[in-house]
């Protein structure tokens, strides 16, 4: 019997059509364009909602709403850079000229614990192997000035990722009813067995990533407000810098958490020694309390609760295949998994709490509405 390729796809569609899709994925992170659609994502995510709410409530054109919601946008995203970037760049000019001098000072306090304790005395001599400028960097003094050059050099990428991403969502805003029909329209075409078998659960997907990272950067705005309150009582400096990494790394569960509290310890032992470095990680375990039980519980609500040793295993894993992107979005992306895939859970139900209330996603398969 001669091999019908034709014949092997119709009986494996739905494997097939996922695999296209998911190496469409891969693709775009192999070719560096992941973050672009992300970000693309990410602002027509954010933004959709309240343009269809000041277009319906004032019945003003939805363009004219996509406008001024953008300028918005982009004039506070200018007030924030033009004000706070060049305040970062002193602290951090300032942060990484006192560097060697507070790796050094860290070192002289574990050679005084080293003789008052004899017994700790190999392990304290491996902590300092890891406290040189070699070390942490990974590189060598004399090539900081390249490493700083290639650190330019990204920063320029992400940016440049970021104003792209911010016009393509802009134009997606502006036709999005135009688009969405279209794209409805795909259901009549040739591409019907695709949008069948992928459009319910991509438009899931969507909708729980991006109210993950929502959630997500709320908290870590939250987080960083705290973690700055509590740097300025103790007298951290700077400030400035030392939030935006908090902010940053926020985004990243459990591991964003160990760090952004590194340089925070660094820079409280060089200010006033170790009894300040105890503080600083006794007011970092206050605040990231608060997150974990008063945060998480009321803004996350059931959608990340899951063991930090898998989200460490998560962050492992995506970190290993797609860069950062993948540690960003490592745990959303298990939690749809586990959650609707496996568990069959209607997660895009604004009914939906925790586990037990939450209805069978087959319940509503044959609908036909989305």
């Amino acid at each position: 019997m001669p091999f019908d390729i034709a014949q092997l796809f119709r009986t494996n569609k739905t494997l097939a059509i996922w695999a296209a899709f998911f190496g469409l994925v891969w693709l775009t992170s192999y070719y560096g364009l992941f973050g672009l659609v992300f970000i693309t994502y990410i602002l027509c995510f954010l933004f959709n909602g309240p343009i269809e709410r000041l277009a319906a409530k004032t019945r003003l054109p939805r363009v004219l709403w996509a406008v001024v919601v953008y300028v918005v946008f982009l004039a506070v995203v200018l007030t924030i850079i033009s004000s706070v970037v060049p305040k970062l760049g002193a602290e951090s000019t300032s942060f990484f000229k006192k560097l060697p001098d507070t790796l050094e000072t860290l070192r002289t306090h574990l050679d005084n614990w080293a003789w008052l304790a004899p017994d700790m005395a190999a392990p304290i001599a491996k902590v300092k192997d890891y406290l040189t400028l070699e070390a942490l960097v990974g590189v060598k003094a004399e090539t900081l000035f390249s490493l700083a050059v290639n650190s330019l050099n990204q920063i320029s990428i992400y940016v440049s990722t970021f104003l792209l991403g911010t016009l393509f969502s802009f134009l997606i805003m502006l036709d999005f009813p135009n688009l969405k029909a279209k794209t409805i329209a795909l259901r009549q075409s040739r591409l019907r067995d695709i949008y069948d078998v992928t459009a319910r659960s991509v438009v899931r997907f969507a909708i729980v990533v991006g109210m993950g990272f929502r959630a997500q950067m709320l908290i870590a705005g939250l987080n960083t407000m705290l973690t700055a309150l509590g740097m300025y009582i103790l007298g951290i400096q700077p400030v400035g810098l030392l939030s935006t990494v908090v902010f940053f790394c926020g985004l990243i569960p459990v591991l964003g958490t160990f760090i952004s509290s590194a340089p925070i310890v660094l820079v409280a032992v060089n200010t006033t020694g170790p009894s300040h470095a105890l503080w600083a990680i006794v007011m970092i375990i206050i605040v990231h309390t608060i997150e974990t039980y008063v945060l998480n519980p009321r803004i996350v609500a059931a959608m990340f609760k899951i063991s930090p040793l898998i989200t460490l295993m998560i962050l492992y894993v995506g970190h290993k295949l797609f860069g950062l992107w993948g540690m960003v979005l490592g745990v959303p992306v298990s939690v749809f998994l586990l959650r609707y895939v496996i568990l069959g859970v209607d997660l895009e139900s604004p009914a939906c709490r925790p586990e037990p209330q939450c209805r069978p996603a087959k319940e509503e398969a044959g609908d036909g509405n989305d």
